[in-house]
């Protein structure tokens, strides 16, 4: 099946929540014993966030393990992150974008596997582009790298103070505003998002591109996928095989979460990652029937 989804929809904003807002000190016990990573999410992205606006954006000179150039920005981000989740003092196993292997936070067998970017859509930032954002998603220890293994998630925009939560089979929210998709179910009537750096597009995707409503590209995975999940736009289609897991783990549960879905290419399941080095195709869309048109317009090149 190529589409997960929640078990309810509730109206209200899971608990954990007061009036919608991420809610600090008054959160009660027993809702942060219901939903504790909410509120840990929503305030590791205010922390993350903080240090990055108060930071430089110039190159440091280094690279990662992709072989991404890194920024002075990024480096800060990852140690604001890497500083908050130590102070929670709950043993946790991080993988993040910035670090080659895993870190051990906490003492004591880890109890979650966090996976993090600190700054996805670093080159967007760099320039003073907007779209850009912290993401973390929450799984097991064990669990593999797959958005239908995400148990909580965080998209949060840097150049907002609030970002998009989501926890699984309790929905996707904004504040108090629950996240949902478009009911949009053609290319012709799609406005979708297309990953196009270092990539010339095939017929199929050109297509495709020639026929949507609207074509935009972000060059952010987990924000373009967020504006899915938020109705903004339709679909996002990235089969350059170059996403790696910390870009689009959490960004795809939260669109699981509104209502679409997400899988590979040719209508195969999408691929669980072996790691953040991994690189997998992807294609999310607002409705099954649309990605199915999709899928069949890419498939078109090789009829």
């Amino acid at each position: 099946m190529r589409r997960s989804s929640p078990a309810s929809r509730p109206i209200d904003p899971p608990a954990g929540f007061a009036h919608g807002r991420p809610s600090g000190t008054a959160v009660s016990g027993r809702a942060r014993a219901d939903h504790p990573w909410l509120q840990r999410l929503a305030d590791l992205h205010g922390a993350v966030r903080a240090a990055v606006l108060a930071c430089a954006r110039g190159r440091t000179g280094l690279t990662n393990a992709k072989g991404d150039a890194v920024r002075a920005f990024d480096l800060v981000a990852n140690d604001a992150a890497l500083a908050f989740l130590d102070a929670l003092r709950v043993p946790l196993l991080v993988e993040s974008e910035e670090v080659e292997a895993p870190i051990k936070v906490g003492t004591g067998t880890p109890r979650h596997r966090l996976v993090l970017d600190p700054v996805d859509g670093s080159d967007n930032w760099a320039r003073g582009l907007p779209l850009s954002a912290v993401c973390c998603a929450v799984l097991e220890p064990d669990a593999p790298l797959h958005p239908d293994f995400v148990a909580s998630a965080m998209v949060g925009p840097l150049e907002w103070e609030m970002p998009l939560l989501a926890e699984r089979g309790s929905g996707a929210w904004h504040g108090a505003a629950r996240c949902q998709t478009s009911t949009v179910c053609r290319v012709a009537d799609a406005v979708i998002a297309i990953e196009l750096n270092h990539y010339a597009p095939p017929p199929g995707l050109a297509g495709i591109m020639a026929q949507a409503r609207g074509v935009r590209s972000y060059g952010c995975a987990s924000r373009a996928l967020a504006l899915v999940a938020c109705g903004a736009i339709d679909a996002y289609i990235d089969v350059r095989g170059r996403l790696t897991a910390e870009s689009y783990l959490a960004a795809a549960r939260l669109l699981l979460e509104a209502g679409g879905c997400v899988a590979g290419p040719g209508g195969a399941p999408l691929a669980s990652a072996r790691g953040l080095t991994d690189r997998v195709p992807l294609i999310a869309a607002a409705s099954d029937s649309l990605y199915t048109e999709i899928v069949k317009r890419l498939n078109d090149d090789h009829a």
